[in-house]
């Protein structure tokens, strides 16, 4: 069976795939006036969320017995496509700071590292086997992914919003009540029967966006964690006996360093010449003060 894996024809079709429709999406609208740039935009947005309900119809979604915790914030990504409508409506600059660059990162990772593309489980617990690689479900994880992408990548380009370097410093705090809300709706979902209680806080159930610690298969990105995890964040569950981290609190230095050094160069990189002047300003009053 034809499938998606690390570095082979079908994983680097999609990369390819969606480079080729960037290029003419940027070759069509670049001749646009900035309102049906925004409405372009603002159709994205709204396709993503309407994806996100229906996917529900299709398998393995199907399998799932409450298939409607599928629908809710279970992961960053999920998350991401249901506020973007708000986000972009807000003009709160930091809030659009954020999701532009949680779009770029949320759409390009997936790419990188399909792992849901390349996972023979489903929500943590159904096995499905191997996914073939024009899998409807294969298919529709690419896509959200790359509106995410693609909706951030216009607003950059076409200067919708300026991001500004003098709001990074709040950025990871952003991502970090993402987070939160990401556990709360677990909580919730437990709660209400969505979960089996058993499967709450378990690293290798659901533990969407790593909040109760790394799944199994994952032993780099662990090790990348554990360094900065203070081991008193790991702990036993009293009832099921697995290991698990402190919900979202281990993950807090983890995002605070290594989150800061992306937003940080995410900056450099579109930011360059303001921060540039900010520097160059700064050094100026430094001399003046001295004489």
């Amino acid at each position: 069976m034809d499938s998606i894996q690390i570095f082979n024809f079908y994983y680097f079709f999609y990369i390819v795939l969606g480079i080729f429709i960037t290029w003419i999406i940027i070759k069509i609208v670049d001749q646009k006036s900035n309102e049906l740039k925004r409405k372009f935009i603002l159709s994205l947005i709204i396709i993503n969320f309407l994806i996100h309900f229906l996917k529900i119809f299709v398998y393995p979604y199907t399998l799932v017995e409450q298939v409607w915790t599928k629908v809710t914030f279970e992961n960053i990504s999920a998350s991401t496509i249901l506020l973007f409508p708000f986000f972009y409506i807000t003009n709160n600059k930091t809030i659009k700071d954020y999701m532009i660059i949680i779009g770029l990162f949320a759409g390009i990772i997936p790419f990188l590292y399909p792992a849901d593309a390349i996972s023979t489980v489903f929500n943590g617990t159904i096995n499905i086997g191997t996914r073939p690689a024009f899998m409807l479900e294969n298919i529709r994880f690419y896509v959200a992914h790359y509106f995410m992408f693609l909706v951030s990548f216009l607003l950059l380009r076409y200067r919708i919003h300026t991001v500004s370097f003098k709001r990074a410093h709040k950025i990871s705090l952003i991502f970090v009540c993402i987070l939160i809300l990401v556990f709360i709706n677990e909580l919730l979902v437990t709660l209400l029967g969505g979960s089996p209680v058993e499967h709450f806080l378990d690293p290798s159930k659901r533990n969407p966006s790593f909040i109760f610690g790394v799944k199994d298969g994952f032993d780099g990105l662990g090790k990348l964690f554990g360094i900065l995890v203070p081991k008193f964040m790991e702990t036993n569950h009293p009832l099921y006996g697995f290991t698990y981290f402190i919900p979202v609190l281990w993950l807090i230095i983890p995002i605070f360093v290594y989150g800061n050094l992306i937003v940080i160069l995410f900056y450099l990189i579109v930011d360059y010449k303001n921060i540039s002047d900010y520097l160059h300003q700064i050094k100026k009053q430094a001399n003046k003060t001295q004489t």
